[in-house]
């Protein structure tokens, strides 16, 4: 009988638990975004917890029984660094130290940061990324570009690139509230850009990239969407070009980054890599580099548990 990992991950979006065996089979994989008002861009903490502490009995009461489950993983912080810390994390690791004294079995605790880069790994394949690569997190909560070492558990990040204002998940999100859309509104922008008529109008409108080196803003793109709005441009238009915009920033950060790390390998992973019109616009912006692309399924790049149970199991088989 195989042994078990279980996962929990308790972010700014998502109240997420997941199961995976020793051979990396994904037994379970579920998670419960967060309930946010209509018209609002967001939760405060104590009410993002106060749902994380509905959520997760009900996550729990639906795990595959009859095996073993030999060790629990938990985010509690938001990057792997000493300093990093956001509440909102306390609820998952209080049922984690609370089930693995129960159980009587291991518990790991690691960044939701290492999460999202194991989960985007798993996803995309595994693929064989070198000892050191290149890790894009664009999140509602995040927008770092990080150069990555593999540890025996987890991994080692130094951020190398990053906003200077707002993450790319808040861009999304304000831009797509205005527009009408529920929070989080990644996947209603998508729908709306899918919508958009380009052929000349691609050109004519442009929301532009504000550089700082390799560094990169985002509150100037947000101010570009709401005056296109409000001078009548279409939202489909301008929910593509907010997309657009992201990508094109992306891009080129990533290109500049290549020419002072030794990186092969880029690996997306956060909410805002899920989506599908920002893959297509940066493979083929960054079809000339040479660089090895790898993206994952939705499943693996959005808030998710997955690569916590990923890393339990990592952490099993080592101290087996």
């Amino acid at each position: 009988m195989s042994a078990l990992s279980l996962g929990i991950d308790t972010s700014n979006y998502t109240t997420s638990v997941a199961l995976v065996d020793e051979n990396e089979n994904m037994i379970y994989n579920k998670g419960i975004l967060l309930e946010v008002k209509s018209g609002e861009r967001g939760l405060r903490q104590s009410d993002a917890l106060f749902q994380h502490v509905q959520h997760l009995p009900i996550l729990l009461q639906d795990l595959v029984g009859g095996r073993e489950i030999e060790v629990i993983c938990y985010s509690e912080r938001p990057r792997p660094l000493a300093d990093s810390y956001m509440p909102v994390f306390r609820s998952g690791e209080s049922m984690a130290r609370s089930l693995a004294g129960v159980l009587g079995v291991k518990r790991l605790a690691v960044s939701h940061q290492e999460n999202h880069i194991r989960a985007a790994i798993y996803g995309s394949g595994s693929p064989q990324l070198g000892e050191t690569f290149c890790a894009v997190h664009f999140s509602g909560g995040t927008s770092e570009i990080l150069l990555v070492k593999k540890k025996d558990i987890g991994f080692e990040c130094e951020i190398i690139a990053q906003t200077l204002d707002l993450n790319a998940g808040q861009l999304v999100d304000r831009i797509g509230v205005l527009m009408g859309c529920d929070f989080p509104a990644g996947k209603a922008l998508e729908a709306l850009a899918n919508q958009a008529v380009l052929e000349s109008t691609d050109n004519k409108f442009v929301i532009s990239a504000t550089m700082a080196g390799v560094n990169f803003h985002f509150s100037g793109q947000e101010n570009q969407a709401q005056k296109l709005l409000h001078d009548g441009t279409d939202q489909e238009l301008v929910a593509y070009l907010v997309l657009k915009s992201i990508a094109k920033t992306l891009s080129k950060s990533i290109v500049g980054l290549g020419e002072q790390y030794p990186f092969q390998s880029v690996l997306f992973s956060g909410g805002v890599m899920s989506n599908l019109i920002i893959k297509r616009i940066l493979e083929n912006e960054l079809k000339s580099s040479e660089l090895n692309l790898y993206f994952s399924p939705g499943e693996f790049s959005r808030d998710n548990a997955a690569g916590n149970a990923l890393m339990g199991m990592d952490y099993y088989k080592a101290m087996r």
